[in-house]
Order: C-alpha cells, then sequence, then structure tokens
C-alpha cells in the first residue's frame, strides 16, 4: 500500500491485456511490443517453443528412420543375392523348362517384396503395441492430474492415424521391392547352361 489514490496517468499501469483479431499476428505483435522496450508475453509462444521442440525431436527420429531404412534395404539385397547364389542352379533348371526372364525376376522381385511387408508388419506391430503400452501409462498419470485439479480426464494420450499403418506397409514393401530389384535382374539373366552347372 502506498497510502494515496493511485494515478494512472502518473503512475502507470503495471499489466496491458492487448487483444488481437487475427490470431495469425499474435506473435508479430507480441514481437512489435518487445521491440518498443516491453516484456510480452502470449500463450502461443509457449506452443511455438513447443512445436519447435517437437520439430527437432522429428528431425532426429527421421535420422535415426533413415540410418535404420538404409540398414534394412542392404540386409535385403545382401539376403536375396545370398539367396540367389545358393539357388543358382534351380535358376538355370526354372529357365531350362521354359522359365522366361520375367518369370524370374517375378519369383525374386516377389520374395523381395515379402521380405519388405513381413518387416514393414513387424515394425507397424511393435509401434502399435508400445503406443497402446505409452497410452494406458499417460492416461493413468493424466486422470490422476485431472482428478487432483477437478478436470475431466483425457481420452487417448497417444493417437495414430488408420493411414499411418497402411502406409509404412505399403512403403516397407516398396523397399523390398526396391532392394531386390538387382538380385532379381541378375538371377533373370543367368544363363540356363551355366547355372546348371554351378556349384
Amino acid at each position: 500500500m502506498i497510502g494515496r489514490r493511485i494515478n494512472r496517468n502518473r503512475d502507470g499501469y503495471p499489466m496491458v491485456i492487448v487483444k488481437v483479431k487475427n490470431v495469425d499476428e499474435v506473435l508479430t505483435i507480441t514481437e512489435t511490443i518487445t521491440g518498443l522496450g516491453y516484456q510480452a508475453y502470449t500463450p502461443q509462444s509457449f506452443v511455438q517453443g513447443i512445436n519447435n521442440f517437437f520439430t527437432v525431436l522429428q528431425v532426429i527420429f527421421g535420422g535415426v528412420g533413415a540410418i535404420a531404412l538404409l540398414v534394412a534395404a542392404i540386409g535385403i539385397a545382401n539376403t536375396m543375392t545370398m539367396a540367389i547364389l545358393e539357388r543358382t542352379r534351380e535358376i538355370g533348371l526354372m529357365k531350362a523348362i521354359g522359365a522366361t526372364n520375367r518369370d524370374v525376376l517375378s519369383v525374386f522381385l516377389g520374395e523381395a517384396a515379402g521380405i519388405g511387408f513381413l518387416g514393414g508388419l513387424g515394425g507397424v506391430l511393435l509401434g502399435w503395441s508400445a503406443a497402446e503400452i505409452l497410452n494406458v501409462i499417460a492416461m493413468g498419470y493424466l486422470a490422476q492430474q485431472a482428478a487432483q485439479q477437478g478436470g475431466l480426464p483425457p481420452t487417448s494420450a497417444v493417437y495414430t492415424p488408420l493411414w499411418l499403418p497402411i502406409f509404412a506397409l505399403v512403403f516397407a514393401t516398396l523397399i523390398g521391392l526396391i532392394s531386390g530389384l538387382y538380385p532379381a535382374l541378375r538371377a533373370a539373366t543367368m544363363v540356363p547352361v551355366t547355372a546348371l552347372k554351378y556349384e
């Protein structure tokens, strides 16, 4: 208490609330107010900070995913190459009884796509299981927080859109197909006589 009536013209205001008509201009106006020498705070700044943090996380996980994808692609190509070496006489026999290059190519591309699909299916099931476990743990914690603060408990903590597992399966199958392309072409262009003589 200062013992007298506050004169706002002389003492000023401790805080001013600024309302903006357009939400898109909030951050711009906040920066303008800060540029005038005042402190300005908006919840959008906090949200933007969280978004920036999640963007960094996405880049990190994207890099890890890209390395894992490269390793998986090399693994599929290596597996298919070894399979072709082990089945060289079988390929020669297939071609000797009338199989065309296209038939042999289809067989090995189908196997490569199958490997990619099974790997993708395993990844989708693992990711879905991890999301469900995280959902149960987070929901328990968030429900406890909501009960303490008197709010409504959330309905879900982790949400997986339906298109994501479908896209993951298609993408994994496509990567398997691309990875097996060179070994399959190599198998398709084998000379039958040479393949039958291979030990």
